[in-house]
């Protein structure tokens, strides 16, 4: 199993802000509004990040732009929680996503676990 990683934590959150900038531009907050008009179907969702927090501004409880914020806070916080998970699979080889050899260091680790599967088998 194969792992990106991202060492620099201020790298991942400038993408993790420039994915969630992205899905503004891509109609998350069309969406959001479709499941703040239709709640009572969409509860699951309207509890999702990026959902959650633009029915707090719809709501009228903060503003579209503390609901940014909080959408990307949020979705850093999920970030270290899956890191956190993940680090305890020792099943899973690391590459760092960050250096401009990632495609050829994961490459590599594919093909040393193969020759050892064959050596194995």
């Amino acid at each position: 199993v194969l792992g990106l990683d991202f060492p620099d934590r201020a790298q991942l959150y400038h993408r993790i802000d420039r994915r969630v900038d992205k899905m503004l531009d891509a109609s998350l907050l069309d969406e959001a509004k479709l499941v703040y008009d239709h709640r009572q179907t969409y509860r699951t969702a309207a509890q999702a990040i990026g959902y959650k927090e633009i029915v707090e501004a719809l709501d009228g409880n903060t503003t579209l732009e503390e609901a940014v914020q909080a959408i990307k806070t949020a979705t850093r916080r999920y970030g270290k929680r899956q890191r956190t998970w993940f680090r305890r699979d020792r099943r899973i080889r690391w590459v760092n996503a960050d250096a401009g050899d990632a495609e050829a260091v994961a490459a590599e680790i594919l093909s040393q676990l193969e020759t050892l599967d064959a050596y194995h088998s």
